[in-house]
C-alpha cells in the first residue's frame, strides 16, 4: 500500500498568508466598530439594531482566545508579549475592560441626554446620572469579566503546555 505523502508546505508562504488572515481579522473589526458607531451616532439607530456586528466582534475575538488557550499558544503569546512590553497582558486587559467600561458608559449617558431630555439642562442632569451609574455598573463588569477570563485562558493553556511536556 502506497503511503500518503504529505504535501510540502513553504513556510514562508504560510507566515505570509497567517499575516494577511491577522491583517482581515483586525480589518474586519475596525469595520464592525465603525459602523456601530456611525449607525449609532450619525444615523441615530439604537445599539439592539447593530446587533450583528457586535456578534461578529464578540463571537470571533472568544473563538480566538479560546483556541489560543486550547492549542497551547497563549502562554507562549503572553511569553512573548510580556518580554517585549512595559504593561504586562493581564493588566492590559483589565484596563481594556475599564475603558471599554468608560466608552460604555459615556455611550448610555449621551444615549439618554440625546433620546430622552427635554432641554439642555435636563440632557446634562440625565447624561451625568446614567453615566455615573453605568459607570458604577459596567467598569466592574468589564474589568472583571476580561480579568477572569484572561486568568482561566491562561490556566487552560498552561495545563496545555504541561501535558504537552509530559508527552
Amino acid at each position: 500500500m502506497a503511503e500518503r505523502q504529505k504535501k510540502q508546505v513553504d513556510e514562508r508562504v504560510k507566515n505570509l498568508q497567517n499575516k494577511i488572515y491577522k491583517e482581515v481579522y483586525v480589518l474586519i473589526m475596525i469595520v464592525c466598530s465603525i459602523s456601530i458607531l456611525i449607525k449609532f451616532f450619525k444615523m441615530g439607530v439604537s445599539l439592539d439594531n447593530v446587533i450583528t456586528e457586535w456578534l461578529i466582534i464578540f463571537i470571533s475575538s472568544v473563538y480566538y482566545y479560546v483556541r489560543t488557550a486550547y492549542l497551547g499558544i497563549l502562554t507562549d503569546e503572553i511569553e512573548v508579549h510580556d518580554s517585549n512590553s512595559k504593561v504586562k497582558l493581564g493588566t492590559k486587559n483589565v484596563l481594556f475592560g475599564v475603558a471599554f467600561g468608560l466608552v460604555f458608559a459615556i455611550m448610555l449617558g449621551l444615549n439618554s441626554a440625546f433620546n430622552y431630555a427635554d432641554s439642555t439642562q435636563q440632557a446634562i442632569e440625565y447624561f451625568f446620572v446614567v453615566f455615573l451609574v453605568s459607570l458604577l455598573i459596567y467598569v466592574p463588569f468589564f474589568a472583571g469579566f476580561l480579568g477572569l477570563s484572561y486568568m482561566a485562558a491562561k490556566k487552560k493553556s498552561d495545563q496545555v503546555v504541561q501535558k504537552n511536556l509530559e508527552d
